[in-house]
């Protein structure tokens, strides 16, 4: 038998929460969101999820094959430009905040001179994606996140590293029939040798507003959906907003596709989680300083002063 997939209510101490990722590479936090967050979560999308089934856009999967993505799936692309009240919404969940800091950081000791400087990681938003999964939806490859920073070397596997913290919110009920998220259990912990298979995986069901959090090491692919056209929860809703250590490349140009507009009043802390302020380390800085204080050399940085 496969291992089991824990749920925690939201409430559980945060030193709980992250024992259990720690040991299994995941877990699933019931009600995350409240009811009246998801329903504006799936009034934001619903419009967009409509239009990019009628035409939907192109993707180059040069770097991970044509047969990643599972089909009759539509895809959000670009969440945190096309939906960004929806995409912060999610990252200013304190729990989301608290588990990206705690596993994301990663503390470093260097010499400069005759002082011993120690420098903690923080975290940015790697990528924002959702996901509406119909009837008929072939099962998706297991996988792992990180691979896009080729993020396990050999000398790494078997350890506690990750280069992404995976988050996705349920909008609809997440069930074993309409394809929720196959996920294995303790596989953050293997090396590159140990190839995944289907029955070592189980299923992350679970109900509207809460959220499966996973090591970007742990193997996981989405099921498939063997629902009915019209059958109860037949269709699944996903909302994925990701963190990466803040030193990292993320896999979104974040940058690029925010609207400036959208950013005009946000807060700093909240500037510096979408990537526009240099990290702890000083890499992505502007000059030396945070891009986010660099808007007044833009041609659009008035508004933004």
């Amino acid at each position: 038998m496969p291992a089991s997939l824990v749920t925690l209510p939201a409430t559980t101490p945060l030193a709980e929460i992250l024992e259990v990722i720690r040991r299994d590479g995941g877990l699933i936090i019931k009600d995350f969101l409240a009811p009246e967050q998801v329903k504006s979560l799936n009034d934001a999308a619903a419009p967009i999820f409509d239009e990019l089934k009628q035409n939907p856009e192109q993707m180059d999967l040069d770097e991970l094959g044509e047969e990643f993505y599972a089909s009759k799936t539509t895809h959000i692309r670009r969440m945190a430009g096309r939906l960004p009240k929806e995409t912060i919404m999610i990252m200013d969940q304190p729990l989301w905040e608290q588990i990206m800091a705690a596993t994301l950081k990663f503390k470093v000791r260097s010499w400069v001179g005759d002082t011993l400087h120690t420098t903690e990681s923080g975290y940015i938003l790697n990528n924002a994606a959702a996901y509406k999964v119909e009837p008929g939806s072939e099962g998706q490859v297991l996988h792992r996140d990180q691979h896009g920073h080729l993020g396990v070397t050999e000398e790494q596997g078997g350890t506690l590293y990750t280069t992404v913290m995976g988050c996705l919110v349920a909008g609809a009920r997440s069930t074993k029939r309409n394809g929720a998220t196959r996920v294995i259990p303790g596989s953050h912990l293997w090396g590159y040798e140990r190839r995944p298979t289907q029955e070592e995986a189980v299923s992350a069901e679970m109900e509207a507003g809460s959220a499966l959090f996973w090591m970007g090491s742990v193997y996981h692919g989405a099921g498939a959906n063997t629902c009915a056209p019209g059958e109860s929860d037949s269709v699944r809703i996903l909302y994925g907003v990701f963190g990466c250590p803040d030193y990292m490349r993320s896999e979104e140009c974040i940058l690029l596709q925010m609207d400036p507009k959208d950013l005009v009043g946000l807060p700093r802390e909240t500037l510096r989680k979408l990537g526009f302020a240099k990290s702890t380390g000083g890499a992505n800085a502007f000059g030396q300083g945070h891009p986010m204080d660099g808007w007044k050399y833009m041609p659009w940085g008035k508004a933004m002063a």
